[in-house]
């Protein structure tokens, strides 16, 4: 059987944008805002400032580089930047463009050169060489000379002093971990445990996005908030630590209206457990502030914890309903104490009972707009929207 290198080299250069995507929100500083994938181009980096950084990423599966002096890779990546140009001129005040291999350039390359034009003189000589090529490319880089000689003087130097090459950007990582000042506190399989999940959860991200029809783009603040709640959760900090006691002094009057506590009310519950719904429901919805200040808990590990609660539920309310109870209500009550007796658990520690008891009630809430996820009275979804 053969093997098609070309479509397998097309999917690891896929992948190794995802690499490279997750490598820069590994590196991102303050003024980052964002990083996308597939966006504006291979990879961009978005700054608060406005400016742009436009990478394009070039992958072997060998130890070559595929920039050499009349490649492909080298010269479409031009064209693709001076068409850029051609379009909107003022991309060259905004923008920088870097060209990423996970190769090895040689010693004396175009690439190089390239790369090395920091200043107008030696910019100057690096466009002088491009263009004296265009007239001697075969035939399948043609187009692509076409593009590049279509650009003023002023243009093409413009663009050269703005080009960065970067090379032996490693396969399996889009970078080095060592240089990553993130993990640099944790042993190296550590690392490349953590930047495995971390890559996973971007791609799976960019999915999501792009499946609701958004911008292909990360942002650094959720980036930073996912590996947070990764770091707590690999140094096996104890959630409980950071759960501190609730304020029992509160005016239960000023919730009876919550859809939770209406919830409580058809399933004729006495007040007494009613103060203590309350008292939980509070105590949970600060307690999930704390672990978010504090970047203890992912936003994902919380969907999760969420999906996880509902399904306890969804098990508590099968066997209540099943019940030979003479009315819906006691069948309710059932539900509700099959329910709130189960153990929680996020990072395998268990949840104080006042916080697992409180987030089932705070699936219970709903208001006008938005409808509980669970419920005790078997016709809950009814009686929240005002049908008897």
């Amino acid at each position: 059987m053969t093997t098609d290198h070309s479509a397998s080299g097309q999917a690891l250069g896929y992948v190794y944008q995802f690499d490279r995507a997750t490598y820069r929100l590994f590196q991102s500083g303050v003024d980052v805002v964002e990083i996308g994938v597939e966006d504006i181009d291979d990879v961009s980096v978005h700054l608060n400032s406005g400016n742009e950084i436009r990478e394009q990423d070039k992958s072997t599966v060998n130890s070559g580089s595929p920039l050499s002096d009349r490649s492909v890779a080298l010269w479409k990546t031009l064209h693709i930047w001076a068409e850029l140009i051609k379009g909107n001129l003022t991309v060259l005040k905004s923008s920088e463009f870097h060209l990423v291999t996970n190769g090895t350039l040689s010693a004396n390359c175009l690439a190089r050169r390239i790369n090395g034009a920091t200043e107008k003189k030696s910019a100057k000589a690096v466009c002088d060489e491009l263009l004296s090529m265009i007239p001697t490319l075969r035939d399948d880089l043609v187009p692509f000379g076409k593009t590049l000689s279509k650009l003023s003087d002023d243009q093409l130097n413009s663009l050269i002093l703005k080009v960065s090459v970067f090379d032996k950007m490693s396969s399996k990582f889009g970078g080095n971990l060592e240089e990553l000042q993130a993990l640099r506190v944790f042993e190296p399989g550590m690392k490349v445990g953590l930047f495995d999940q971390m890559n996973g959860w971007v791609k799976r991200k960019i999915r999501e996005l792009v499946e609701r029809g958004e911008q292909p783009r990360i942002a650094r603040a959720d980036f930073d908030k996912e590996l947070q709640g990764l770091f707590r959760k690999v140094t096996v900090a104890r959630l409980s630590a950071i759960i501190e006691p609730f304020d029992m002094d509160v005016d239960i009057s000023e919730y009876e209206s919550h859809g939770f506590v209406k919830q409580l009310d058809w399933i004729n519950v006495d007040e007494d457990l009613i103060r203590e719904a309350i008292l939980n429901y509070l105590h949970a919805q600060d307690t999930r502030i704390k672990w978010s200040d504090n970047n203890a808990v992912s936003e994902t590990t919380l969907l999760q914890y969420e999906k996880d609660l509902k399904k306890s539920w969804e098990t508590a309310s099968r066997r209540a309903y099943r019940q030979p109870f003479p009315t819906d209500e006691l069948k309710g009550q059932e539900c509700l104490d099959l329910t709130l007796e189960q153990n929680t658990f996020i990072h395998n520690e268990i949840m104080p009972k006042s916080i697992s008891c409180g987030n089932f009630h705070a699936l219970a809430h709903f208001t006008e707009e938005q409808e509980p996820v669970i419920g005790w009275h078997p016709g809950f979804k009814s009686l929240s929207k005002g049908k008897p």
